[in-house]
């Protein structure tokens, strides 16, 4: 029997690409599926590349993550129009039950199905739960985790988090999509998360590149296609198959798609949490995925290069 599923997901692409791998697996099922997402230019992007049209609620940013007194009033006015919209949207694709996969966007289709008595499952990607997973599971909404402790919820069930199925490419056709480089009997560092311009994080890296003259770094970035010595510089992929095929160690943050993506493709990997996360969530996520991996070590960003080096090259080897 066809089931009407809406979906709901934003903010980054560590909420939306559960939901689209979710999704579309479903939609595989025979099932009908409608996504929505908030108004980010960042959000369209990331489900046109995947061929999704989703509904745009009219939502940058939560209420609480400005300091504003500007931008939190447009915003909680972003927040009612966003309940109108979902409203007509739920009365007009009636939907047999909602997901949502956390975050800011999930809020307004939150209280739309506890009005309208709709299942309604919210999933959690990280260790601690966002203020919107905190109010789903008191408003009684069903509650999945994509690690075995979530704090801030009573009940749940871990279901792990949907990843993308890996597709290994050949080294040297991954480096040509890539269009890196880098000779095929190289070791190849991934460096994916953070800013490649200035910050402790970019600094750490570029450091211990530079004391690993025996293998070549490969970083995501928002910058222009750039070679430095060892390092290569690429733009951030949408299709990761080509840049995981080519990583013998990776270097990452904490988010948990991330880290889930590195369990099912099982490569070593050093994962350096975000300090600044909310309620420490990245460190926590770390812990988890380093107690569920066999090839994995959590960093501080504070350590120092000398000691990342060391244990690159203890990877590698």
């Amino acid at each position: 029997m066809t089931r009407r599923i809406l979906i709901a997901s934003g903010g980054t692409g560590g909420h939306i690409f559960p939901a689209i791998v979710f999704g579309q697996d479903m939609q595989k099922k025979g099932n009908a599926v409608k996504w929505l997402c908030g108004s980010r230019d960042l959000e369209r992007t990331i489900y046109h590349a995947s061929g999704i049209e989703p509904e745009c609620l009219p939502l940058a940013g939560s209420p609480m993550g400005t300091k504003s007194p500007v931008k939190i009033l447009g915003r909680i006015a972003d927040v009612f129009r966003s309940l109108a919209m979902t409203s007509r949207i739920m009365k007009s694709f009636k939907p047999d039950e909602v997901y949502l996969f956390g975050g800011y966007i999930s809020f307004a289709p939150l209280i739309i199905t506890k009005l309208k008595g709709i299942p309604v499952t919210l999933h959690e990607q990280n260790t601690v739960a966002g203020r919107v997973a905190r109010l789903a599971s008191k408003l009684g909404a069903r509650i999945i985790t994509g690690w075995p402790v979530c704090e801030g919820v009573r009940e749940f069930t871990y279901t792990g988090i949907p990843v993308r199925e890996p597709v290994r490419i050949g080294r040297e056709d991954a480096l040509r999509m890539l269009d890196v480089s880098i000779p095929a009997d190289r070791k190849i560092v991934g460096v994916a998360g953070g800013s490649l311009g200035s910050g402790p994080l970019s600094d750490l890296l570029k450091k211990a590149a530079g004391l690993c003259r025996e293998c070549d770094f490969v970083f995501l970035s928002s910058k222009a296609r750039e070679d430095t010595g060892n390092m290569h510089f690429i733009l951030s992929q949408w299709d990761m198959n080509a840049f995981y095929s080519v990583c013998d160690v990776l270097v990452c943050r904490a988010g948990g798609s991330t880290l889930a993506e590195a369990l099912k493709w099982g490569m070593p990997t050093i994962t350096i949490p975000w300090p600044g996360a909310m309620d420490n969530h990245q460190t926590k996520n770390a812990q988890e995925f380093v107690k569920l991996s066999r090839k994995a070590e959590m960093f501080s960003e504070s350590g120092s290069p000398e000691e990342l080096a060391g244990i690159i090259t203890g990877m590698l080897q």
